[in-house]
């Protein structure tokens, strides 16, 4: 796999303790949306730790930069990458996974996010978007706040310009009575309601180990066979 020089352009706050990084699209980078690249940062001494971490982009292929989203934890890795400064040179290998679209582009797509899991999903969405694919698409995202709901606002607007996709947000958490979303944990009726007219949709489970494997189960019980639903588990977020 290939390894790819680049450059830091900016550290934008997006949401609660979470930060979009965009850096520099090397000439010849071709990617799928939805996959994954392993960034390394730079070392300030040869016989420091190499500091590396994998990462959905949160970029679509057609846009004129990269861009990964995380949360800002105590982590060598995540106090390195919130304190670079504009020019600092990466490398990334990639990309990698298998959150890609299928090529029949009339199957739906049922995206379920938690969190951070929301990054592989903007990727596709605005993809699709850009692209004016008439693919169904539904988004069930779910955040504890408003606060911590990273992209709320541009998912909110690329429902609005594709009129193929529908946005179902749900807070865990307390909200005030501004939110007109859904509230509570993701559970087998909601999933019922994100998949309700679809014929033999395409199921992405995105977000943390134990969130994704509890949606998994909620599925089967939704009666979603096996081997229409694909999983990134985000660990380390």
């Amino acid at each position: 796999m290939a390894i790819w020089p680049s450059a830091l352009l900016r550290i934008d706050n997006i949401a609660r303790d979470t930060i979009a990084v965009h850096f520099r699209k090397p000439d010849d980078f071709q990617f799928q949306p939805g996959q994954t690249i392993s960034l390394t940062l730079p070392s300030e001494a040869p016989d420091a730790p190499v500091l590396r971490h994998t990462f959905s982009l949160v970029s679509a292929p057609h846009e004129p930069e990269l861009c990964i989203a995380t949360r800002v934890r105590a982590t060598p890795f995540k106090q390195a990458l919130a304190g670079l400064q504009p020019g600092a040179e990466l490398r990334f290998s990639g990309p990698y996974g298998k959150l890609t679209p299928p090529a029949e582009t009339a199957r739906p797509l049922v995206l379920i996010a938690g969190g951070i899991g929301i990054t592989p999903c903007i990727s596709l969405l605005r993809d699709a978007t850009h692209q004016g694919s008439g693919r169904p698409i539904r988004l069930l995202y779910s955040n504890h706040s408003p606060e911590q709901a990273a992209f709320l606002e541009e998912l909110r607007t690329l429902a609005q310009r594709n009129p193929h996709l529908r946005l179902l947000a749900t807070l865990t958490g307390p909200a005030d009575g501004a939110w007109d979303g859904l509230r509570g944990r993701i559970d087998v009726a909601m999933l019922r309601q994100a998949l309700q007219g679809l014929d033999a949709p395409l199921c992405y489970v995105t977000g943390a180990p134990l969130m994704v494997e509890e949606i998994r189960a909620r599925l089967a019980e939704a009666g979603v066979p096996d081997d229409a639903i694909l999983d990134e588990s985000f660990h380390g977020y």
